[in-house]
């Protein structure tokens, strides 16, 4: 029993150290793909990838879609006056508009009523829709929407489960955790340790193995974590400043895709993160 602690105990020290090396080692090789032909200041909500296309998207719907193997470009505009967030569901956009009701990709029998919600994010089971006081979940085949009382702090991965950050337990430790798309619990994934106090919090994207990105600000810092749904914290670097809401995605090798702002011009760029071994 004393080997097994003193393992368990060992391995613990081990991982911290690893992830604490690699958040000051990780090297990014940066390359810019493409200039986004839309203004900086035009309020562009971020970026969705689908396959090997990426689209670009404002608040005013007008996207462009750009292919990372053809390296071709196309504009577009999707039929609302105000998009408050967007996905893409078979190559088409689904979007959130400006009085709450989702748009676009959309499933006939899914009601037509606005939420209180400001993200919208696809998986195979379905919709989520979060952001407001609860999460809404919309099942592929619904006719009603399901309300996720507890959980606003959502991503889903496409196995039929949630990633959920928030505050939980007596001691008041912020959470990484796994739920159902009905809101049960499934697993306690991964605890913060007691100095996390993070300001300007975020999650998502979801990585290619259903990773979770995590966000948040130290010491004015943006730094970025990815946590494995085993528990462990793959690597924590420092971020790109942050100048619009989706401005991380993964292509379909685990890069890291940016949105980043040169000289007043917006560029997609492809980070290949390289880590220390362990």
């Amino acid at each position: 029993m004393k080997n097994k602690i003193f393992a368990a105990i060992s391995l613990i020290v081990c991982l911290l150290f690893m992830t604490n090396y690699a958040g000051a080692q990780t090297q990014v090789d940066a390359e810019q793909l493409f200039k986004v032909p839309l203004p900086a200041d035009s309020g562009i909500l971020g970026m969705r990838v689908s396959g090997s296309k990426v689209f670009v998207v404002n608040t005013g719907g007008r996207f462009v879609r750009y292919d990372l193997e053809t390296r071709e470009a196309l504009n577009g505009r999707a039929p609302a006056d105000k998009v408050l967030d967007f996905d893409v569901v078979l190559g088409q956009l689904v979007y959130l508009d400006g009085e709450g009701k989702v748009g676009g990709r959309v499933r006939p029998t899914w009601p037509d009523q606005s939420y209180s919600a400001c993200r919208i994010d696809v998986s195979t089971e379905g919709l989520i829709l979060s952001g407001g006081v609860r999460a809404v979940f919309l099942e592929k085949n619904a006719t009603e929407a399901f309300f996720i009382d507890d959980l606003a702090m959502v991503r889903p991965i496409d196995n039929g489960y949630l990633w959920s950050v928030q505050m939980r337990g007596r001691l008041g430790r912020w959470s990484a955790d796994l739920y159902d798309s009905y809101g049960n619990l499934m697993h306690e994934v991964y605890e913060f340790s007691d100095e996390f106090a993070p300001s300007g919090l975020e999650i998502g994207p979801i990585g290619p193995e259903g990773e979770l990105l995590v966000s948040a600000l130290e010491n004015n810092v943006r730094k970025l974590a990815l946590i494995a749904s085993n528990g462990y914290m793959f690597w924590k670097m420092d971020g790109p400043p942050k100048r619009f809401p989706r401005d991380i995605a993964f292509d379909s090798q685990g890069n890291m895709l940016v949105l980043e702002v040169t000289n007043n011009e917006v560029w997609l760029s492809r980070w290949k993160l390289t880590h220390p071994e362990g």
